[in-house]
């Protein structure tokens, strides 16, 4: 392993930069969006201002809302972070796409990548934080096989659990962070990931880039440098400290969440400002999203500060508070400021939107629907889905169907238990309260169907139900 004192001095980065770039179009006006998705990790539904948090505040990311379009049906992709994101990258849901668990697993060659309709059109690719490509794998080519030029970060979610990590890899090399144990450290990983996407940015200027920052916060060990956490700090109510067993012992639970979502905003505020003092936020689209709901770990219970609002359950459910999840998006030559919107979205449509939005043909193979028109502001020309789906075959497996505003869950797929159909009406019962599964036999043998359609058997047998559904 190599050893990192001062991670990546900026001469050296300047210089790998360069391979970065497509050779196309360098002297040419830049006339096809540059794209930055912010992807959080654990991040409740409410744990936004602009979704209704009350006990801190997160302005540049309400700024984002305010200056773009707000999501309130929004979904991840799964109810953990290696099947969510895997939906991210191939545009299908956890039916069909590749890795639908965590674990030692990653995309394929063969897998079509988001990454790779950017690399199409054109577009440098960088993916800075929390692999999105990788399950606790430790392949150092499997961004590269994705479709990204340029990765620095960590391959291993394990790794992505600490905020002082002791290592990092980048282009296919693994380096030491000096002065970083893992618990404690020097150097504030989510920081670093801010410092390489903002040098990622300024190289990338004159062409068309896309770049996916991976924030591994607020997920797993509380740590936040005291400086975060000091202006919380009997401000959050009566708090509580945590003893360092798996993870780290926290002395304030609330104010080192409140200090970790917080200083990531301060994060996306940084890369908002440099888009305009590059002259570049005109043509830029921004977007800032989780990979499923509020955690309960580390120390930390969503339930503590409201962290997925009036939703029910959390991550690892697939009740709402598992999969709904915070989506705002900034594109001003398109979107108009101000909007929201209720259309029911979910992570494996960002691929398609982006297909449309670069003039590159859509795979046949997605579930994943458009959501361009809705950006435009042409809600007539929306195509909905037939409906959205999530399996989870952890927890003796849990499956999940939205359609319209029905949605049908099911707990205990595969366990000894005699388990039943849930069936909720969304539209009137966002926190999923009252089960009309009794007054509704028809509507259940109905979406029954469309679970059992859902569902493509996977190559992983543990992914697989053993139940039918």
């Amino acid at each position: 392993m190599n050893t990192l004192s001062s991670l990546l001095p900026i001469p050296l980065v300047i210089t790998s930069l360069s391979l970065w770039l497509p050779l196309a179009a360098q002297d040419n006006e830049n006339i096809k969006p540059n794209v930055i998705y912010i992807i959080s990790d654990d991040l409740g539904y409410g744990d936004l201002s602009c979704y209704g948090q009350k006990y801190f505040k997160t302005p540049h990311i309400d700024k984002l809302a305010s200056d773009g379009i707000l999501f309130t049906s929004h979904y991840s992709g799964s109810t953990v972070c290696a099947p969510s994101r895997s939906t991210l990258m191939t545009g299908q849901d956890t039916g069909h796409t590749r890795i639908r668990g965590n674990g030692n697993h990653e995309l394929l060659e063969e897998d079509y990548t988001l990454a790779e309709v950017f690399k199409e059109a054109g577009y440098a690719t960088a993916m800075i934080g929390k692999s999105c490509v990788a399950g606790n794998g430790t392949n150092a080519q499997a961004p590269h096989v994705a479709g990204f030029d340029y990765f620095w970060g960590t391959l291993s979610h394990k790794t992505a659990h600490w905020h002082y990590p002791k290592s990092i890899t980048t282009q296919g090399e693994q380096f030491k962070i000096e002065g970083n144990n893992g618990r404690t450290g020097t150097t504030y990983i989510q920081d670093e990931y801010t410092k390489r996407s903002l040098e990622f940015i300024e190289k990338s200027k004159k062409d068309p880039f896309f770049l996916l920052l991976s924030f591994s916060v607020p997920h797993a060990s509380l740590q936040a440098p005291q400086e975060a956490i000091d202006p919380f700090i009997g401000k959050m109510g009566e708090d509580i400290s945590a003893k360092g067993r798996h993870y780290s012992a926290v002395k304030y639970v609330k104010a080192t969440h409140a200090a970790m979502v917080t200083r990531m905003d301060q994060h996306v505020g940084m890369v908002v400002d440099k888009l305009a003092e590059l002259g570049l936020d005109e043509n830029t689209i921004i977007c800032f999203t989780s990979d499923n709901g509020s955690h309960r770990e580390g120390g930390y219970h969503h339930s503590m500060l409201d962290s997925n609002g009036m939703l029910r359950g959390g991550k690892r459910d697939l009740y709402e508070g598992g999969i709904r999840v915070p989506f705002v998006m900034k594109w001003p030559s398109t979107i108009k400021a101000g909007m929201t919107t209720d259309h029911p979205s979910a992570f494996w449509d960002f691929l398609p939107t982006i297909c449309d939005i670069v003039n590159i043909d859509k795979p046949t193979d997605i579930q994943g629907v458009s959501f361009l028109p809705t950006l435009e502001g042409k809600n007539e020309e929306q195509k909905k889905h037939p409906y959205l789906y999530w399996g989870f075959a952890y927890k003796d497996g849990r499956v999940a169907l939205r359609q319209g505003d029905w949605k049908i869950v099911r707990y205990d797929v595969d366990s000894k238990k005699n388990s039943t159909y849930e069936l909720y009406n969304i539209k009137d019962d966002l926190s999923e309260k009252n089960n009309l599964a009794k007054q509704n036999p028809e509507k259940i043998i109905e979406m029954r169907k469309l679970l059992k359609a859902a569902h493509k058997e996977s190559a992983v047998e543990l992914w697989n139900f053993k139940s039918e559904l």
